[in-house]
Parts: C-alpha cells; sequence; structure tokens
C-alpha cells in the first residue's frame, strides 16, 4: 500500500467498459516507494469518494481490483482508505531513518512526542 495524496481527477469519454461510473483521480506518493516504471503520480479509481487535496492509501495490483469490485476491471492502482491522520515513531524503527519525500508529508501528520525528528 502506499500513502499518497489527491492531486487531481482525469475523465475518460471512451474507456473499457467495467470502468464506466468508475472516478479516476491523480494520486501523488507522499513517501519513497520503488515502481518499476518512472512516474512522479499514479491513475486511481476512487470507489470511497475521495476529494483533491485529500491524503489517501492506494493498493495495487489485484487488491487494487478487488477494491474497485471486481478481479477483471483492468485498473493497477486503487483508493482503499481516506487518511484521517498519521502518527509516526521515528525510534522504533530500525535501519536508515523514514522520511517523507520534501514538501510532502501528510498535513495531518503527528511525530510521536518522545521520538527524535
Amino acid at each position: 500500500m502506499i500513502l499518497g495524496r489527491v492531486i487531481g481527477q482525469c475523465w475518460a469519454t471512451r474507456q473499457a467498459s467495467r470502468l464506466d461510473g468508475q472516478k479516476l483521480l491523480l494520486v501523488q506518493p507522499l513517501a519513497w516507494y520503488d515502481p518499476d516504471h518512472q512516474a512522479d503520480h499514479l491513475v486511481c479509481v476512487d470507489p470511497v469518494g475521495a476529494e483533491v487535496g485529500q491524503d489517501v492509501v492506494v493498493c495495487m495490483g489485484l487488491p487494487a481490483r478487488l477494491a474497485a469490485g471486481d478481479t477483471r476491471t483492468p485498473v493497477e492502482a486503487s483508493i482503499a482508505a481516506i487518511v484521517d491522520g498519521v502518527e509516526l515513531y521515528p525510534d522504533t524503527a530500525e535501519g536508515p531513518a523514514f522520511a517523507f519525500a520534501p514538501g510532502r508529508a501528510p498535513e495531518t501528520l503527528r511525530q510521536n512526542p518522545g521520538a527524535s525528528t
């Protein structure tokens, strides 16, 4: 799953019939992840009613098709949840410190008061 922010919406007058009635949103990942292609955004179906500017959780692959309602739906990414808040405990992570991409931290981010930043 990927934490991202909805940055726009796209429309298509001609599309696969299984996409009829599906809202398509552009989502920018907030933290680094390792896609197999170069892109700074994802096009996601939206079964949960997200709006531009909201932070969301995006699922990929088969879980995205399940969230869209049918494994035969031709999607690779789907919004699974609208984020109410994010709380980080940086001192509990092993390895490199977790960091959001510059300027992309969730608006609802809270650092654990006892954690170092």
